[in-house]
C-alpha cells in the first residue's frame, strides 16, 4: 500500500496484464536496478499479482530507523560484502520452504553511462541461490525507473506523469550450467531484452 502510495505521488507503474510463475519449484524475480524507486516498483508488481518474497536489500538501508522497521516487517534480507554467504543461506533456506525471494543481480545501482543494454554486469549470487535451491529464476525489466527517481537524489522526483516506468515481465528460466558467470550473464540478456522492450514501448 506504501508502495501504491509513493507511486501515485510520483510516477505511475505499468503492468503487463499476466505473468508466468512456475508450478513446480520456488521461484527467484530478479530485476535490473538503475534507480532507488526499482524497490518500490518491486513492490507493486509482487502485489499486483499477489505474490508474497522476500527481498534482498542492502544492509545499510537497515540502518535507518523507519526504512529498516519496514524492510524487516516485509521480511527482507539483508546483504552486504562481509555477510553475503549467510545472506544467501539465508534467501536458499527460504526458497526451499516454498517461500519466494527476489533480487537484483547486479548489487547496486548502475547509472546510465555504465550500462550495456539497458543493464549492468550481473553478480555471480543469482546463480548460486538458484543451484543450490533449485528455484527457477523470473527475469523483469524496469525501463524509465532512473527518471522517477534519479541516482544519487535523496527523494523521489514528484509528479513524474510524463512517462510511467514499465515493468517487463519473462518467462522462468532454469539455471542449469554450474557455470555461475555463465548463468548470471543468461539472467542478465533476458533481464536486458525486458529492459529495451519497455524503452521501445515510448
Amino acid at each position: 500500500m506504501g508502495s501504491r502510495a509513493l507511486s501515485r505521488l510520483c510516477s505511475r507503474v505499468e503492468l503487463p496484464e499476466t505473468v508466468e510463475l512456475p508450478v513446480d519449484r520456488s521461484v527467484i524475480i530478479a530485476a535490473n536496478h538503475s534507480s532507488l524507486f526499482d524497490l518500490v516498483a518491486s513492490l507493486i508488481v509482487l502485489g499486483n499479482y499477489g505474490v508474497n518474497a522476500r527481498l534482498a536489500v542492502n544492509e545499510r538501508f537497515f540502518a535507518n530507523p523507519v526504512g529498516g522497521w519496514f524492510l524487516r516487517g516485509i521480511g527482507s534480507i539483508p546483504f552486504s560484502r562481509e555477510n553475503r554467504e549467510a545472506a544467501e543461506l539465508t534467501m536458499v533456506e527460504a526458497l526451499q520452504a516454498g517461500q519466494a525471494c527476489a533480487m537484483m543481480p547486479e548489487g547496486k545501482i548502475v547509472r546510465e553511462p555504465d550500462q550495456i543494454g539497458g543493464v549492468g554486469e550481473g553478480r555471480p549470487g543469482i546463480s548460486r541461490v538458484a543451484r543450490l535451491s533449485g528455484a527457477a529464476v523470473l527475469p523483469v525489466g524496469f525501463a524509465y525507473s532512473e527518471q522517477a527517481w534519479k541516482p544519487g537524489r535523496p527523494l523521489p522526483r514528484v509528479a513524474n506523469f510524463g512517462r510511467p516506468v514499465i515493468a517487463r515481465l519473462g518467462s522462468p528460466m532454469t539455471l542449469d550450467s554450474a557455470n555461475d558467470a555463465a548463468n548470471s550473464n543468461a539472467v542478465m540478456e533476458a533481464i536486458s531484452e525486458l529492459v529495451l522492450t519497455g524503452r521501445a514501448t515510448r
